[in-house]
């Protein structure tokens, strides 16, 4: 998860780097001087001349400075998976017994709502920080909240007013303290487009 306070300091170092930097190389030459420092270095944003990209499966941050070199800001290494993806698979895999005992879907698309769950999910990881993270706390508060119903349900026998007051308050929970940011790679600016200049 990119902390607020981390994001402040990115985007106050930027300005006074972009202010005091007096370098006049392009762009692409800061992005090409960060790759010498990562080779295959993928995934790869600019804000100013402070760059993002991703690296032996790790963000990398930095900057290049008025004497064109490197300066590494921060690393942290990407999780597999987060908060917001393991509730859904929490869900399928929760659903997947239930349906195996007999019980029946009570989401009306049935099991058509996986896809849309997974496609869901990647739209919300191309969006901006604020974007991402609302899209994946709901996915989030939903995936464990709809795997308590289901335990639940399955404890029971039927789906009962206790499937869905745990259901509603674990979602609660998750809402609260398992926020979707941390699914979010949370990129200062835009994609680099890299040229080749013949």
């Amino acid at each position: 998860m990119l902390p607020k306070t981390y994001t402040a300091f990115a985007l106050g170092l930027t300005l006074l780097v972009s202010a005091s930097c007096t370098s006049k190389i392009p762009a692409n030459q800061w992005t090409a001087i960060a790759q010498e420092n990562y080779p295959g270095m993928t995934n790869i944003h600019q804000e100013v001349n402070v760059i993002e990209g991703i690296y032996e499966g790790q963000k990398i941050v930095g900057y290049v400075d008025q004497n064109e070199e490197w300066v590494e800001l921060h690393r942290r290494p990407l999780k597999p998976m987060d908060a917001a993806e393991a509730g859904q698979i929490a869900d399928t895999l929760t659903t997947g017994v239930a349906l195996s005992r007999g019980f029946s879907e009570g989401n009306p698309l049935g099991i058509g709502i996986l896809p849309l769950k997974f496609a869901l999910n990647y739209y919300a990881e191309q969006q901006g920080l604020r974007q991402c993270g609302k899209i994946k706390t709901f996915l989030s508060a939903t995936g464990w909240g709809a795997a308590a119903a289901n335990i639940v349900t399955l404890s029971a026998g039927t789906f009962t007013g206790g499937s869905a007051a745990a259901g509603l308050l674990v979602g609660a929970m998750a809402w609260n303290h398992f926020p979707g940011t941390e699914g979010c790679e949370g990129w200062l600016g835009q994609p680099v487009e890299l040229t080749t200049t013949l």
